[in-house]
């Protein structure tokens, strides 16, 4: 009985480290994958309605390809406009393609 459990003891090892592994791989690369320009216009939404309701906004739907200085990354632009002080404030931003941080956020004077 020793002698068979010693047989397959390195299988067995082999087959629960490969599983073990490729669950770990599948959450890295889950982690790898780029927000969805809807769920980073709802972020930045969701931040500026702590203040006041927002009016209206968008955001494209195509990345450009920005470089600033010796990076380059990936962006969504977009924009949203809300009340302040009973007047319609427009601003533009640039949000990470990946992490859907801001990267550039302007206030438009009309």
């Amino acid at each position: 009985m020793t002698n068979t459990f010693n047989k397959f003891l390195p299988l067995t090892l082999g087959v629960v480290t490969g599983f073990v592994g490729g669950i770990q791989a599948s959450n890295i690369l889950k982690k790898a994958e780029r927000l969805t320009p809807q769920q980073i216009l709802n972020n930045i939404k969701n931040s500026f309605q702590n203040e006041t309701p927002v009016q209206d906004s968008w955001i494209s739907v195509k990345t450009t390809r920005i470089r600033k200085f010796a990076l380059t990354t990936d962006i969504y632009q977009g924009g949203i406009s809300r009340f302040e002080d009973n007047q319609l404030v427009r601003y533009e931003f640039q949000a990470d393609a990946k992490t859907g941080s801001i990267l550039n956020l302007n206030r438009i004077d009309l």
